[in-house]
């Protein structure tokens, strides 16, 4: 489990830097939300706006992840710096991106994932 949710997150990420999600569409649930700072959107909503381009990722730097295994579901913790254009708006964000992963019919994929802005000095911020 470990590896297979490990690689479907960075196929993800990658194709948020290369702004094309559509590729890896079937990685994510029909019924995933995307908690993104002051929006939230259902996967028609994630897809479009990448494709619309309102997000444009242009570098993420990981800094730790954690990964936790729950039966059929798996959290994804990571400690990131995000660097993107919204809504035409250079922004660099220090993040704990959460991702939740679930072994469906269609097998694993991402459920939601959920943006939350580290608030401390990012040296400092620790996972327990």
């Amino acid at each position: 489990m470990v590896h297979i949710v490990e690689n479907l997150s960075e196929k993800i990420w990658q194709a948020k830097l290369a702004n094309a999600l559509e590729p890896v569409k079937e990685l994510i649930a029909d019924k995933a939300h995307f908690v993104h700072m002051g929006i939230t959107l259902d996967k028609e909503g994630e897809l479009e706006a990448f494709h619309s381009r309102k997000f444009i990722y242009q570098d993420v730097q990981v800094l730790d992840e954690v990964l936790e295994g729950f039966g059929q579901t798996a959290v994804l913790y990571k400690k990131l710096v995000l660097r993107a254009v919204v809504k035409g708006t250079p922004v660099e964000n220090p993040f704990v991106v959460t991702e939740i992963f679930s072994n469906t019919e269609q097998g694993w994929q991402l459920v939601t994932e959920c943006y939350t802005r580290i608030a401390t000095e990012l040296v400092d911020y620790r996972f327990l």
